[in-house]
């Protein structure tokens, strides 16, 4: 993780903070991509994230429609994890100085992204910091509620770990990308074609659980494809086939780059991973058509 940590991101620091979290809660929604508790009978279900330093070059360009999309996407794709319908949605901006129009134009396309996916945008929280943060800085973070069974179907033995493509490296990252480009080794055409915003897979996600398709789901952003997969099942469990995804340009360069340290860092061309019986992959790969649907491995114990 060197290079990553050189960029100002400490994973191992990271993993630290999540052993000590471990033993001291027993709650399993520590480890979860969304969080739950029980209100007089009624699941509620809850995650929070953001979109890192990604929001610097794109709030710098006025891309407020890419970083609604890509908050949304951060959010409702660890919701779309399990059987959970998102309902509601705040979010918390924190600026330097306020713009009042640059503020707005966010919020309207996060509401218009949040409707997309039958979502309300609640309401929601902006502060202004100037001490706290440098001029022309912007911080976002979002909060999504759902409801739902929630639970998932045992995982057995023969399941497929079917991969979603993504578009690029999506929101993850970026200390080091933004970092490789201000050394050259990134040239600006490449830097821009990072800052595509994010696939939102819940839409077709919910497809797959109303019609109980698949056993869990495995949003992959901090921490890379292992990493977040091993969230969900050991990965000595699985037989993974690293040749099946798809080749990016951005992921090649990236490892020419960094070498291994990609695959700790970056999605590598897979946004998100299903865990389905062998004989639902047809129709995984009808619904989520537009998402390249391919065999990423099987579950062999």
């Amino acid at each position: 993780m060197e290079m990553y940590r050189k960029s100002g991101v400490n994973l191992q620091e990271a993993k630290k903070l999540g052993e000590i979290l471990k033993r001291t809660f027993t709650s399993s929604n520590l480890t979860d991509f969304v969080g739950s508790t029980e209100i007089n009978g009624l699941r509620i279900y809850n995650c929070c994230d953001g979109i890192g330093t990604k929001i610097i070059p794109l709030y710098e360009r006025k891309l407020y429609k890419t970083i609604a999309i890509d908050l949304v996407a951060a959010n409702l794709n660890d919701m779309a994890t399990k059987n959970v319908e998102a309902v509601g949605f705040s979010d918390y901006i924190a600026v330097n100085c306020l713009d009042s129009y640059a503020v707005s134009a966010l919020i309207i396309e996060l509401n218009r992204e949040l409707e997309s996916c039958n979502c309300r945008l609640l309401g929601g929280e902006t502060s202004e910091m100037p001490d706290l943060l440098r001029d022309g800085v912007i911080d976002i973070s979002g909060f999504a509620i759902g409801i739902g069974r929630g639970q998932t179907d045992d995982i057995g033995c023969g399941d497929l770990i079917i991969g979603l493509k993504s578009n690029g490296i999506h929101a993850n990252g970026f200390s080091l990308i933004r970092k490789l480009h201000k050394n050259g080794q990134l040239s600006d055409e490449v830097f821009e074609s990072c800052l595509a915003p994010s696939y939102v897979y819940y839409n077709s996600i919910r497809k797959l659980w109303n019609e109980n398709l698949i056993k869990s789901g495995v949003n992959i952003t901090g921490g890379g494809l292992l990493d977040n997969l091993s969230r969900v099942i050991s990965l000595d469990a699985v037989k993974l086939n690293m040749n099946a995804i798809p080749i990016q340009d951005i992921f090649s360069k990236l490892k020419d780059i960094i070498g291994d340290e990609v695959f700790s860092v970056f999605n590598c061309g897979v946004g998100f991973c299903l865990i389905a019986k062998s004989e639902n992959f047809e129709k995984i790969s009808q619904i989520c058509a537009q998402y390249e649907p391919f065999v990423l491995g099987r579950v062999i114990k």
